[in-house]
């Protein structure tokens, strides 16, 4: 095991919450991917997370905080009653996978939002990252939110293992705390909360679909936004809102990654035997397989459901990805799955994998 990675008992998640109120960074477990996590309310070590990962600085990030009530206090006194209403009812996903984006408190730090007026927070689902966060807040003797964008480097297969942190940025962090496989496996949802004018929309798809919103919000949301070019960061109209993960090109792995169309998820057809450096990854049901879909056998034809189901599929897809990578594959073709549910969210994935909008 690397010496940075340690077991999240009591010790380790009190001495992480040290280090991360002295300004230094540390690898953090959440329900959707690893975090690189730094105090969000101090620049220096908000600044070290762009260092560290390679990150555009006008790619905003998420300010992660132990309780609702500690989001409301990083955002704008004067929301509307519609802005209000919203928040409230989107709440109720918190703890969980959604990112809530609104105006910021003046407090808020520019180099969180990259200049911009709103900012985006949530309340992960994690025991340890909640761990985490108490802890800070007890020794503060105050709330301090975390950014914590994805402990990797930029635009690289977001980690979903304490060892895909030490892989990446080992030599960066103070420690990485051990939480195991993340449960969801991809980001969150981001939802900006619109305006009295504006209805809401969804910035990045995530577990929590818009049918899960709307059923919340009881109001239609305004239409998803297309991927942007890199680097220059997605805008949602007037005020100016950036988001995360809104580059065409993201989430990518070392290998081409080439879509093909969907068949059911099937990856129909088997792999030209004269290109060894060729992978097919499809969504089916494979028995012969181990948890994360790679068939026991001495085969390039892998899944990311071995049993059938998106939610694996989702919590494998990184894994898989970098596991490709780690076998040296040059070219992974990806028959691409449904889009309904969380296949809305795996498959804007792919296409930023692949690099194609």
């Amino acid at each position: 095991m690397h010496p940075k990675i340690y077991s999240a008992n009591p010790s380790a998640i009190a001495r992480a919450a040290e280090a991360l109120l002295s300004g230094e960074l540390v690898g953090l477990p959440t329900e959707t991917v690893y975090g690189l996590a730094a105090r969000g309310d101090d620049a220096r070590a908000v600044e070290s997370i762009f260092v560290a990962k390679g990150r555009p600085r006008q790619n905003p990030l998420i300010l992660h905080v132990a309780h609702p009530d500690d989001a409301r206090r990083l955002l704008a006194d004067d929301l509307s009653a519609i802005q209000s209403r919203r928040l409230l009812c989107l709440q109720a996903f918190w703890p969980g996978p959604l990112t809530l984006i609104a105006p910021k408190h003046p407090a808020v730090l520019d180099a969180v939002t990259a200049g911009g007026d709103t900012v985006a927070v949530r309340v992960p689902d994690h025991p340890i990252a909640l761990a985490v966060l108490r802890e800070m807040d007890r020794q503060n003797g105050g709330p301090v939110p975390l950014a914590a964008p994805s402990a990797n480097v930029s635009n690289y297969v977001s980690p979903t293992t304490a060892e895909h942190v030490a892989d990446g940025l080992g030599e960066h962090v103070a420690m990485i705390l051990d939480g195991g496989d993340c449960l969801v496996g991809i980001e969150s949802t981001i939802v900006y909360l619109g305006t009295d004018e504006l209805a809401p929309r969804i910035l990045r798809s995530g577990r929590i679909s818009e049918l899960d919103l709307v059923a919340r919000l009881d109001e239609p949301l305004a239409a998803h936004l297309e991927p942007q070019p890199h680097p220059a960061p997605e805008r949602y109209e007037e005020p100016m809102i950036a988001a995360p993960g809104q580059f065409a090109k993201h989430y990518s792995p070392r290998a081409e990654v080439i879509l093909l169309p969907a068949h059911g998820g099937n990856a129909t057809g088997p792999v030209p035997h004269h290109d060894p450096t060729t992978l097919r990854i499809g969504f089916h049901s494979m028995a012969d397989s181990d948890a994360a879909g790679v068939p026991c056998s001495d085969d390039r034809v892998w899944t990311f459901a071995p049993d059938g189901r998106l939610e694996t599929a989702a919590s494998n897809l990184y894994r898989v990805l970098r596991l490709a990578d780690q076998q040296h594959f040059q070219r992974i073709e990806i028959v691409g799955c449904g889009e309904e549910g969380i296949g809305v969210a795996i498959m804007d994935r792919l296409r930023r994998a692949a690099g194609r909008d």
